[in-house]
């Protein structure tokens, strides 16, 4: 066979027909996934970790298009492991400069944002930084959302340090930077890489820009070069917070989730009792069936300085569930009023000594210390607390705003043992002889309650 007939069987044969089907297999495989995206959107990319020291590994993390990775790998391998070893470098060394200017700890909650975040995640984990994760997605127009999607899958103010190098790859840098900011908490820092810089003043100046013309609670504290990148560190603004909202609660916390929906549906907060106030509540009840829970708990602290042996009434009136559902505590420190009480069926009494000095405290004026009275030798009732109720139960706590109470109620803040309670009925007055920690009026400590994700009510009991 000459050299010319065998010219004309690989351009016209069998092997000319495999190899344009090929190509087009890969070129149909290429455009598939952009396709998809615009027509449906998909989730972001997602990682917590990255396990292995072999960047030919840690490219290959979990892909929603797999069958993409494995028809090109073969191609692109060899670039994606040179890619991230680069990517290792350049985030250790983004890291060490930050260090070096005490702006992070090992200890924050770290995010990477965009492409090679994989091999920065791994990065951060060898250096010592327990917890961190990353988000890759090629940001995209999609006809089903109608706009371009950018967000990323986490609440707000979730992370203390966030580092991503899209900045200069995406088609609207201020969607991601403001997407950035957003998942940041107050005092946390962002870090981006930005083109390739030179060394002159005005280049820093201009690389910088684009970042802080965009920045809308955050200010830019350092600019410098890192391997030939210009590094753009910016710091979200601290943000004047209420008492309550100071404590981080579980990401877990079971009452605030389930009561996030109906927040909006509680009543207004008003500075004097109004007339009829109890048919006015908006009790929880009302919304989910707590019924289903458990048990249902039903804790009053301090009732003995509203209670009689005559009195008839002392659950919540109007109140959607039938008092004899519930396991009733009443804790205080007056036991010849509260004994006529445990006499009856479903009623326990706490005794707690503490709540003498309170008494006349019932309601706030100022918080100084989150914590000013010490440790008591006494009672511990917030270890009580935790034994009597749990996530299955639904509960209820009826309180004074006194001194003693508001302690404990910020015991249940630091501890995150407020995710146990349900609903809470707070009795505060703003007497001349009141005192206690919580750092406003009663008005302050109600909006710092609710802002925090309580679903807490006015009580207005004589």
């Amino acid at each position: 066979m000459d050299l010319k007939t065998l010219k004309f069987k690989i351009l016209h044969g069998s092997l000319a027909r495999r190899v344009l089907l090929r190509s087009f297999m890969i070129v149909s495989a290429l455009s598939i996934v952009p396709l998809l995206q615009i027509l449906f959107g998909s989730d972001p990319v997602m990682f917590n970790t990255v396990y292995s020291n072999d960047c030919t590994v840690i490219s290959g993390y979990s892909n929603p298009y797999i069958f993409l990775d494995r028809l090109m790998y073969p191609i692109l391998g060899s670039i994606e492991s040179k890619h991230c070893k680069e990517n290792v470098n350049l985030t250790v060394n983004v890291v060490g400069e930050l260090m070096g200017m005490k702006m992070l700890s090992y200890d924050v909650k770290a995010l990477c944002v965009g492409e090679g975040s994989a091999s920065s995640v791994y990065a951060l984990r060898e250096l010592g930084f327990e917890y961190a994760c990353g988000v890759y997605r090629h940001p995209f127009f999609s006809l089903k959302h109608k706009k371009f999607v950018y967000e990323l899958d986490y609440e707000d103010k979730s992370f203390d340090f966030v580092f991503s190098r899209d900045l200069d790859k995406v088609s609207v840098p201020a969607l991601l930077v403001l997407e950035i900011e957003r998942v940041l908490r107050p005092g946390g820092i962002g870090a981006m890489l930005v083109g390739i810089s030179s060394s002159s003043p005005n280049s820093l100046i201009r690389s910088a820009t684009p970042v802080s013309s965009i920045l809308k609670t955050s200010r830019i504290v350092h600019v410098g070069h890192v391997n030939g990148f210009t590094l753009v560190v910016f710091q979200k603004r601290m943000e004047t917070v209420s008492y309550f909202e100071q404590f981080q609660l579980p990401a877990d916390c079971q009452s605030h989730t389930n009561n996030k929906p109906f927040m909006e549906f509680l009543e207004p907060l008003v500075e004097q009792k109004p007339m009829g106030f109890e048919k006015k509540i908006t009790y929880l009840p009302k919304f989910i069936n707590a019924a289903s829970k458990k048990r249902l708990v039903y804790i009053d602290v301090g009732a003995g300085e509203h209670l009689n042996s005559s009195a008839k009434s002392w659950f919540l009136p109007s109140y959607p569930v039938d008092r004899k559902a519930f396991n009733v505590y009443f804790v205080d420190h007056n036991t010849s009023v509260m004994l006529s009480y445990v006499k009856r069926p479903g009623i326990t009494f706490v005794y707690h000594p503490d709540l003498a000095g309170s008494k006349a405290k019932a309601n706030p004026d100022s918080y100084q210390d989150p914590n000013p009275y010490g440790e008591d030798d006494g009672f511990d009732f917030l270890l009580w607390f935790k034994e009597t109720v749990h996530f299955a139960d639904f509960v209820v706590l009826k309180m004074n705003a006194g001194e003693v109470e508001l302690k404990f109620l910020t015991e249940l803040f630091k501890s995150g043992t407020i995710c146990f309670v349900d609903e809470l009925f707070l009795r505060c007055s703003n007497r001349a002889d009141a005192k206690d920690a919580s750092g406003g009026s009663c008005m302050d400590i109600f909006k710092s309650l609710r802002s925090s994700g309580v679903f807490v009510h006015q009580w207005w009991e004589d």
